[in-house]
């Protein structure tokens, strides 16, 4: 396989947006005078959940450096759908509490969340197309 810088470089941002999104205030939670401001990867300790979402955000990262194409691909789609589904129910959650009278507000994390999951995504797809194979690469490199 030969490797794609552009598409590794494009991947390696997706990866530090996800991995800010998991590290920065997710939400910021005041009721009955308590305030409380709540990241994914530091609630209560670190989430099993988002050490689950960095790890695929690493290995995709891992193989894109690589060159192997297939499994950026699918590691990109884990981590996009895991970091939609922990972004999804998350807010489920806020709605919760904003019906038992606290007042909730999304943080920076949140917004990066959804923005990494479709960044992760869309930067492997863009890998997947613009790295060639070893057979596409031989007969560029006879062309010349």
């Amino acid at each position: 396989m030969k490797k794609n810088p552009v598409g590794a470089i494009l991947v390696l941002l997706a990866t530090v947006v996800v991995f800010l999104g998991l590290c920065l205030p997710f939400y910021k939670v005041d009721a009955f005078g308590t305030q409380m401001t709540v990241s994914l990867m530091y609630a209560e300790g670190i989430s099993v959940v988002a050490i689950i979402w960095a790890a695929f955000a690493v290995l995709t990262l891992i193989f894109a450096l690589a060159g192997v194409k297939v499994p950026v691909l699918i590691f990109g789609i884990l981590t996009a759908l895991g970091m939609f589904l922990s972004y999804t129910l998350n807010n489920s959650t806020l709605e919760e509490y904003e019906t038992l009278g606290a007042f909730v507000e999304k943080g920076i994390g949140n917004t990066l969340c959804l923005v990494g999951s479709i960044a992760i995504l869309v930067a492997s797809i863009i890998y997947i197309i613009t790295t060639k194979s070893n057979k596409a690469a031989k007969v560029d490199g006879a062309a010349a």
